[in-house]
């Protein structure tokens, strides 16, 4: 049995997020071809007040039907 496009797609999304874990990132969300990460920087609690945009970064991740990564900056979590 061949694996299909979807399985490959989610390999090539896994190995992203491995690598990204290991510069600090973690997985927020995930679905088969899309995950949103977040990085906190270690002084998170004083930055959100004072440099809001240094405090984290979310990204919006997705594979192409190529296997192609494409990230982009994640619209901030609103309460």
């Amino acid at each position: 049995m061949t694996a299909g496009p979807v399985d490959a797609r989610s390999a090539a999304l896994d190995a992203y997020l491995v690598r990204r874990a290991a510069n600090g990132f973690r997985v927020e969300t995930r679905s088969g071809g899309q995950a949103v990460i977040l990085r906190r920087h270690r002084l998170h609690f004083l930055l959100r007040w004072f440099a809001h945009g240094l405090a984290e970064q979310r990204l919006v991740v997705s594979v192409d039907q190529h296997g192609q990564i494409v990230a982009r900056a994640a619209e901030p979590v609103r309460w």
